[in-house]
């Protein structure tokens, strides 16, 4: 099986991992899109999807900067209170 990447600088012998999800669902699925590079009829419906995965990349990088933001003020919360017990 030998992927033709598009797009984002992707060599000729470089297989991505959504070309492989698409040749195990179903091989000539694969084969019109990345062999014989037609478009797929449902291109609305994956741009759709591309765009809500996008959105849910943007959420957990809030979220993950809001974790570490918790464990930040948690540790300095541990600090002062160290403090106050040794000057009291």
């Amino acid at each position: 099986m030998r992927g033709y990447g598009k797009g984002k600088g992707s060599g000729p012998e470089l297989v991505t991992a959504s070309e492989i999800a698409a040749f195990v669902y179903c091989p000539e699925a694969w084969r019109l899109e990345h062999g014989l590079g037609l478009e797929p009829w449902n291109r609305a419906a994956l741009d759709v999807g591309t765009r809500h995965h996008e959105q849910k990349a943007v959420a957990e990088r809030i979220a993950g900067g809001s974790i570490s933001l918790g464990r930040f003020l948690a540790a300095l919360a541990a600090v002062v209170l160290l403090l106050l017990w040794w000057w009291l």
